[in-house]
């Protein structure tokens, strides 16, 4: 079984990404990870895809990572391997808010942990009356902080980017400001 299933509507143009590991309630594991930022990375350019869901198999979106593949596999690492695991969460959430496709997060049951970060790093959110949203990283001995805060350096990114000095403040009194992404036309 894969760890997401992909399809693409050709008549909508829609592409759909499915965590599939329902018996773990969609737990991520590294290898997800990778897989989810390859594939939002790739869908920022592919032909034929307008927009992009995400959603979860079964009972769940998405319980954050998996207790047994990452979170005791992070116990005793060096901090050259905790920085490493950062680095991959954040790219994640950067492929996401880099790409250029709106993102759907089609939210079901528990949304925990790096799964609620991904909700969050979606454009928009549809949670089902079923949807139980919680960021749940100190339970298990970490901040969290490094997932959310890839979201304004994005956006301070994408504002620097245009040959301009600025900052986050700058950013957000642009006109068309939406409090996620600064506009287009600035």
């Amino acid at each position: 079984m894969k760890s997401f299933l992909y399809e693409l509507d050709a008549k909508t143009s829609v592409a759909t990404i499915t965590l599939n590991r329902p018996e773990r309630l969609n737990a991520l594991t590294f290898e997800v990870y990778k897989e989810l930022r390859d594939t939002f990375s790739r869908l920022d350019t592919e032909r034929g895809v307008r927009a992009i869901v995400i959603t979860g198999a079964g009972r769940a979106f998405c319980s954050g990572g998996d207790v047994e593949d990452i979170i005791g596999a992070l116990l005793g690492r060096e901090l050259t391997a905790l920085q490493e695991f950062t680095r991959l969460t954040c790219d994640l959430i950067l492929a996401m808010r880099r790409c250029r496709r709106p993102i759907v997060g089609a939210l079901n049951g528990t949304v925990a942990g790096a799964g609620a970060v991904i909700a969050a790093a979606c454009d928009i959110r549809i949670a089902a009356e079923s949807a139980k949203i919680a960021f749940l990283f100190t339970k298990v001995g970490l901040s969290g902080a490094d997932m959310p805060s890839v979201r304004m350096r994005s956006a301070f990114t994408i504002v620097s980017s245009r040959k301009r000095r600025s900052s986050p403040k700058r950013a957000r009194s642009l006109k068309g400001w939406r409090g996620d992404r600064p506009p287009h036309s600035a």
